[in-house]
């Protein structure tokens, strides 16, 4: 068995080429040459918006699986599809959970029924599409013109009908760990870390309850899904099985960082800083509180991490930033 993981040295991509190499798959890692790859991963430098350049590396390689990192759009994405039909045996499509209704509502693009239950691979997904457009679309030299385009659920439908190949679609939570351009739990590590006596978070937001995961544990749950057998064809969730509160995260961390400080709740309206900001737009009425029971069963797959080991890593990837 061969993997080509396209977006294999990014946060994500990285530990998933690392993972598949240390489970003894041959692995090569297709990116544009400013990154180093796994150790014993072949470096393939290519442009994965060419087709035809990753139609080669596969063959080059021999690889009968390709792990896409980098679907976003539908212009980036089909035309790939249509290359490897025939070509591979499995496709695996990195999603995401932001294909569920609730996340529709979350960002305010729609007033579906929240959903309270735990969101199965089956849920309802967003009627609306294109989660991060804009009213007036992005300038085509802007870096994040792609956002315009960018919706997970037209690329779960091309891959399920793709001819001449079988496609195995993972919906990855919110990842955090070394890495994270987003900085999840910056909110709470970083005045923990400074000592600050208290810190203010806004009382919705503390209650507010999304699947997370640890990069290294997604990482695993991937390149699993990547040559289990019972995968092909299939759609799982991933993501810690027990789901907590933004408030309970923050004990959690204040546990680990043995901070004596108190989190104090308030009202959105009195609420300051760059959470307050961040947060407003969204109406927090709307979890994203997934299922992740399927892949556990099906497959086996269990965290590969402690969680100690991974807050302390998170913390410490925050203290040096």
């Amino acid at each position: 068995m061969g993997v080509l993981v396209l977006g294999g040295t990014g946060f994500i991509g990285g530990p998933v080429a690392a993972r598949l190499v240390a489970q003894g798959v041959e692995t090569a890692v297709a990116h544009h040459g400013a990154r180093p790859v796994a150790a014993r991963a072949r470096s393939v430098v290519l442009d994965r918006r060419d087709p035809a350049a990753v139609l080669a590396a596969v063959r080059d390689l021999g690889a009968d699986t390709v792990v896409d990192l980098i679907a976003y759009t539908q212009a980036d994405t089909l035309p790939l599809l249509e290359a490897l039909s025939g070509r591979i045996a499995r496709y695996v499509l990195v999603s995401s959970i932001d294909v569920y209704r609730n996340y529709e509502g979350l960002h305010r693009k729609g007033r579906p029924t929240p959903i309270w239950d735990r969101l199965t691979e089956d849920a309802p997904l967003r009627d609306s599409r294109f989660p991060y457009r804009l009213a007036r679309l992005r300038a085509a030299g802007d870096p994040q013109a792609w956002m315009d385009g960018y919706d997970k659920i037209p690329l779960e439908e091309a891959a399920r009908a793709a001819a001449g190949l079988e496609a195995t679609i993972l919906r990855l939570p919110m990842v955090f760990g070394p890495g994270d351009r987003q900085r999840r739990f910056s909110w709470a590590i970083r005045p923990m870390v400074q000592g600050r006596p208290r810190f203010v978070i806004p009382h919705p937001w503390a209650s507010w309850r999304a699947t997370f995961g640890y990069v290294d544990d997604v990482a695993a749950g991937i390149a699993l899904a990547a040559v289990h057998p019972r995968a092909s064809g299939e759609t799982f969730n991933l993501g810690r099985a027990n789901t907590p509160t933004n408030l309970a995260w923050a004990a959690t961390f204040a546990e680990h960082l043995n901070w004596p400080g108190e989190v104090q709740l308030a009202h959105p309206d009195v609420a300051r800083g760059a959470l307050a900001k961040a947060v407003s737009g969204l109406d927090l009425g709307y979890p994203l509180f997934i299922d992740n029971a399927k892949i556990r069963r099906r497959l086996g797959y269990a965290e590969v991490t402690d969680l100690d080991d991974a807050l302390g890593r998170t913390a410490a990837d925050e203290m040096e930033r």
